[in-house]
């Protein structure tokens, strides 16, 4: 089990938030390196194997516990990942993916093909809400992508700088595993990209072949390039 947690820089009153998937549980760290802001006090909120119900739910969370965060950066997740809350007081034995916060404990399935396949409690959950003839399935895309456009909504409606991606690219996965993972011909019209950063880590893992070994996690210098090669469009 993972505990969401803060990593405050000593100095400076700035606060920047950043959320996402196992591939944005460093991000803390590459932002300093990146646009040396050590005077920054950054939250991480990052957890192994989340979805963006998870993603979402968690900014919710921080703001309306918290004083607003002066940035936010969302890396969002699999289109076929899926969250559940459950109370905090409800543990799964020996399952890694679950991660307790103020309000929950998020379990997280990992995709259709997840750790939840191992794991006889979890089945009880989401063999039910995964097609049992097709391996894609588009209502819970949709669902998915609601919840980005839910998101980034909360901040436009907030006024907060922020800034957005998804780890691959949803209408061109770099590999069978984020195909798995899911993908679209189309990103909704109603999602706001005007703060996208117009690039996704793992696709450019690929385009500067520094390919993951399992398919998913790119390595920090993937993501430290990631964050150079686009600083200026970041609203920080």
């Amino acid at each position: 089990m993972s505990t969401a947690t803060a990593w405050p820089v000593i100095g400076g009153n700035m606060k920047i938030l950043i959320i996402g998937c196992s591939n944005s549980l460093y991000l803390h760290h590459d932002f300093n390196k990146v646009f040396n802001i050590h005077p920054a006090h950054i939250v991480n909120l990052s957890a192994p194997g989340v979805g963006n119900r998870y993603i979402t739910a968690r900014l919710f969370e921080y703001v309306n516990n918290n004083k607003l965060p002066d940035y936010v950066y969302l890396q969002y997740s699999g289109l076929s990942r899926i969250d559940i809350p459950l109370d905090r007081k409800v543990v799964v034995p020996n399952y890694d993916y679950q991660t307790k916060t103020a309000t929950a404990n998020w379990v997280a399935s990992g995709g259709q093909n997840g750790s939840w396949r191992n794991c006889e409690m979890l089945k009880r959950f989401f063999a039910y809400m995964y097609p049992i003839a097709e391996t894609q399935n588009k209502d819970i895309y949709s669902m998915s992508l609601n919840e980005i456009f839910s998101g980034i909504q909360l901040c436009n409606t907030l006024g907060v700088k922020y800034n957005w991606s998804t780890y691959y690219d949803y209408t061109n996965p770099p590999n069978e595993l984020t195909k798995i993972d899911g993908f679209v011909e189309k990103i909704p019209d109603y999602i706001d990209y005007s703060n996208h950063i117009n690039e996704y880590p793992l696709n450019l893992a690929y385009t500067l072949n520094r390919i993951p070994e399992d398919g998913i996690h790119y390595g920090r210098s993937v993501g430290e390039a990631y964050l150079e090669r686009n600083r200026n469009k970041f609203n920080i």
